[in-house]
């Protein structure tokens, strides 16, 4: 099928063809244009160059009035109507072009454009290959074919397209900018940011390379690294709907809900139905606990974009704080069967399902991830209170024990496939499961082979040369996926080879700066907690315990148990004891809430008995931790 993909070139466009457009002109048009008119054009022209298309727009429907005949106008106002997103408008005006005697060959680009941007990329494809183009707007035309091709899956068809336009405009800064796009697609995200600094380099204007690149950044450093690259854009054109959707999303998430309600307003002051200012709003009042609100606001949510992950799952949220679990278990249900690898969904749908009394199935769910060497404690409680809910209790005392003894450090290299990843990642992974390091080893290799500005294949091999003992290779390969996109994935196994390698102070770099571009991302920032506690900087620590706990509620025993072990190193002893306390009652079965409930206790001196109590059940939950030992001994000593 790819054979068919190649554009009819035309002759040289005929100077007759090329005056039609021109106001002089007797044979596309019947009247000469007024002088109003040309203004007009003018105007609209000179708008166009500062990037107001909006303010062309109303120039150009002026133009038109005055001069319904002119095909210039009908041109113009198509190639406007599509910088603006729509493309019903530009399709009319086509028509109209066509109506006035202008040749197809000369908007054929256009049209595909349109019918490409209407949702209809094999339309777009047979109008460019079906029909002469003229060999001045051929570029153009293959960025659009190549884009078109994109949608219907033919990334090898696209690439082609991209170079066979860069071959005619090497300096086309949009084609580089859609070849970016593309080797992005592919996950060969050092080849993308190759193409956008071409793009950019040869127009540092191009609003869309500028959106890519900033998207680019905020996956590879964080998000408040890609704020500059979106606001460089809009500092172009404040009034871009898509960069303004990009610059809201990435101010949600790096913390800046205000920032991102009024980027969301001036969205819809803009596009009055835009899908993704109305799920910006539900998220910020969601996050306010004004379920009811969020909820409404997220039927407002449609499209295409309505359908994805997100926008589901916060109706669900919304569900189930509202006291309708059973809806919730049927959108998470759907979700959960789309995106089997998603453990936010599992998760949630585990969660709900649980609420619902549904407790097999909800076992079921949480189960693979419950038992995954990683697995973080809120999903070890979340089984554990799952199996006691079908009375095994020797079961849920079982991941009870486990989440007991978690401890500041990153969970294990995860080794399960990775979302989204090339297709021979998940058999590596599985290789790694099975214990076949050699043969994984090899097809590592295979890998990288052409792939090495992909990041998921500088992971897949760190994990592989962790898994075979070599730390130092590990560790570079994991800086390189670092490099192209610093994940949370890739921040846990940075620290873990960081502090196996022996090099604490590397750990403590890669957290600082993963936190500082994320900095709403309670993971790292526990992290960094417990980061700054393994180095007794107790002081600079507990802002960053705190700053969790505030986000995520007072029932997290362990978040407070070192919330308290902190504040008791800093000489705040009724605080620890306090808090120690409130960690204890939430979970009084956790080795950690016990110990350190014994511990604070000790240290501030008070209830001794009770000290000595907690520290003796402490040796007895772990009676071959020498540490434990010491300090039962002591809260002996203590109490005579």
């Amino acid at each position: 099928m790819r054979g068919r993909w190649r554009l009819l070139v035309a002759a040289p466009i005929l100077m007759a063809a090329m005056l039609a457009a021109q106001p002089g002109s007797t044979s596309a048009m019947r009247n000469r244009p007024s002088e109003e008119a040309v203004e007009a054009v003018d105007s609209a022209k000179a708008y166009i160059a500062r990037h107001d298309l909006r303010s062309a727009r109303v120039e150009l429907l002026n133009a038109g009035k005055l001069a319904p005949d002119w095909p210039e106008v009908r041109l113009l106002l198509a190639d406007v109507a599509l910088g603006l997103f729509d493309p019903v408008t530009a399709q009319e005006q086509l028509q109209k072009a066509a109506e006035l005697g202008v040749e197809r060959r000369r908007y054929v680009h256009l049209l595909a454009h349109a019918q490409w941007m209407d949702g209809a990329p094999q339309k777009a494809i047979d109008t460019l290959t079906e029909g002469d183009v003229a060999a001045g707007n051929l570029p153009y035309a293959y960025r659009i074919l190549g884009r078109a091709q994109m949608d219907v899956s033919d990334t090898v068809a696209a690439g082609e397209s991209f170079d066979k336009g860069l071959a005619i405009a090497p300096n086309d800064s949009l084609l580089w900018t859609e070849t970016a796009r593309l080797r992005l697609v592919v996950a060969n995200r050092g080849g993308a940011f190759d193409a956008l600094d071409r793009a950019i380099a040869i127009d540092p204007q191009n609003i869309r390379a500028l959106e890519l690149k900033g998207r680019l950044i905020r996956d590879r450093f964080g998000m408040v690294a890609a704020l500059p690259w979106f606001e460089r854009g809009l500092q172009i054109d404040p009034n871009d709907v898509p960069l303004l959707e990009e610059y809201g999303a990435t101010l949600g998430e790096a913390g800046r809900y205000t920032d991102m309600l009024a980027q969301a307003r001036k969205i819809l002051q803009l596009d009055t139905k835009n899908a993704k200012a109305f799920f910006m709003q539900a998220v910020i009042a969601a996050r306010a606990g004004q379920f009811g609100l969020a909820r409404r606001l997220s039927e407002r949510v449609g499209g295409a974009f309505g359908e994805l992950p997100a926008p589901q799952m916060l109706r669900a949220v919304c569900d189930y704080e509202l006291g309708n679990p059973n809806q919730a278990v049927e959108i998470l249900q759907r979700l959960n069967a789309q995106n089997p690898r998603n453990e936010s969904i599992a998760v949630l749908l585990a969660r709900t399902l649980y609420k619902t009394g549904d407790q097999a199935t909800a076992w079921q769910v949480v189960a693979p991830l419950a038992m995954r060497s990683d697995s973080g404690t809120y999903v070890q409680r979340l089984a554990a209170r799952i199996l006691e809910a079908q009375n095994d209790r020797e079961g849920a005392a079982q991941f009870l024990d486990r989440a007991a003894f978690a401890n500041a450090h990153a969970g294990a290299v995860v080794t399960a496939p990775m979302a989204g990843a090339q297709n021979n990642v998940p058999q590596i992974a599985a290789m790694l499961a099975d214990n076949r390091i050699g043969e994984a080893g090899n097809a590592a290799a295979a890998l990288l082979t052409g792939n090495q500005g992909v990041a998921q294949a500088q992971l897949i091999a760190g994990d592989v040369e962790w898994a075979g003992g070599n730390i130092p290779a590990a560790l570079q390969a994991y800086e390189r996926a670092r490099a192209l996109h610093f994940t949370r994935a890739v921040l846990l196994r940075l620290v873990n080879a960081y502090r196996a390698s022996g090099n604490a102070e590397g750990a403590s770099e890669a957290l600082a700066a993963y936190v500082a571009y994320n900095p709403a991302d309670n993971v790292s920032a526990r992290l960094m907690g417990f980061d700054l506690m393994d180095r007794r900087q107790w002081a600079a620590a507990l802002p960053w315990l705190l700053l969790v706990r505030s986000r995520t509620g007072l029932n997290d025993s362990a978040l407070n148990a070192n919330i308290a072990r902190v504040l008791s190193e800093m000489g705040r002893h009724d605080d620890a004891v306090h808090m120690a306390r409130l960690a204890y009652r939430a979970d009084p079965a956790s080795l950690m809430t016990t110990r350190t409930y014994g511990n604070v206790l000790l240290k501030a001196k008070r209830d001794m008995r009770s000290a000595r109590a907690l520290l003796r059940k402490a040796s007895k939950l772990a009676p071959l931790d020498a540490a434990i030992g010491r300090e039962y001994r002591a809260a002996l000593a203590a109490t005579g």
